[in-house]
């Protein structure tokens, strides 16, 4: 009998723990980046089956690569963690709907817009970017943000500007060879490099936004979400946490500092 309660006890806390309702992890790589959702839950697998035996429930993986359909999911509070590279989203949620930044990415917290020229440019300083025409990625990826707001720091009204829009970063350098605009703005580092390689060069860069933030849901109870925290910030030293490091392509995570993400917000002007 005894034998009988205990096997009785195992299979209905194993049917607890199947019966839970899925944790879900939503990831954005970018609107302005070449990312399948398929590469993106392939990417992220064995990180999410991590995040499920620290956390003893199942989790699924749910790429958003629609910056509408992401920021209507942080506001409905459908993710209960979320990886985002377009740091103004996550910075809203923090603020609107209380999310909390759990880690910041390792590699990723000195993102700049860098607003390069020609070969033959004439223009030298920042503020001769008045009045020229300008190409740069998504209207509301984190590079078009920070874009604006770096305009808006050199008295630059962009709404009055002459500014073209592409969906991906690789196409911005296209629109300045071919005289579409006289300056392009991009914050990829495969770009500018490319971009500098062939003669050309970066009139200049803006301040640094971290970026590929794991925000966490008010929903999540603060002990998951601490756990959450640790296994990031440990990963490097975890069981199989370099082989998953190395899979989604990541040194590691650190702490990020609250009074400076509410200080970019109010920068970012979100």
């Amino acid at each position: 009998m005894r034998q009988l309660s205990i096997a009785l006890l195992v299979f209905l806390f194993s049917f607890k723990v199947m019966a839970q309702e899925p944790l879900v992890f939503a990831v954005n790589e970018g609107a302005t980046y070449h990312v399948t959702p398929i590469e993106t839950r392939e990417r992220f697998r064995e990180l999410a089956d991590l995040i499920g035996k620290t956390l003893k429930r199942p989790v699924r993986i749910d790429p958003v690569d629609d910056y509408v359909e992401l920021r209507q999911g942080l506001e409905a509070k459908r993710y209960d963690l979320a990886f985002i590279h377009p740091a103004h989203h996550s910075l809203r949620a923090i603020r609107d709907q209380k999310y909390h930044l759990l880690v910041l990415t390792s590699g990723y917290t000195e993102y700049k817009a860098r607003f390069f020229v020609a070969k033959g440019s004439t223009l030298k300083e920042s503020k001769e970017i008045k009045g020229k025409p300008m190409a740069m990625p998504d209207p509301d990826s984190i590079t078009a943000w920070i874009a604006r707001a770096s305009m808006r720091d050199l008295g630059i009204d962009a709404k009055k500007e002459n500014i073209q829009t592409t969906r991906y970063q690789d196409a911005v350098p296209f629109m300045v060879d071919n005289g579409f605009a006289q300056i392009g703005i991009s914050a990829s580092g495969a770009v500018i490099k490319e971009w500098e390689a062939k003669g050309g060069r970066v009139l200049f860069a803006s301040r640094p936004v971290p970026i590929k933030q794991l925000i966490a849901s008010p929903n999540l109870p603060a002990a998951d979400a601490e756990r959450v925290r640790e296994l990031f910030i440990g990963l490097e030293k975890a069981p199989g946490g370099a082989a998953i490091l190395q899979k989604i392509g990541f040194k590691g995570f650190q702490r990020g500092d609250d009074a400076q993400m509410a200080e970019l917000t109010a920068w970012l002007g979100i």
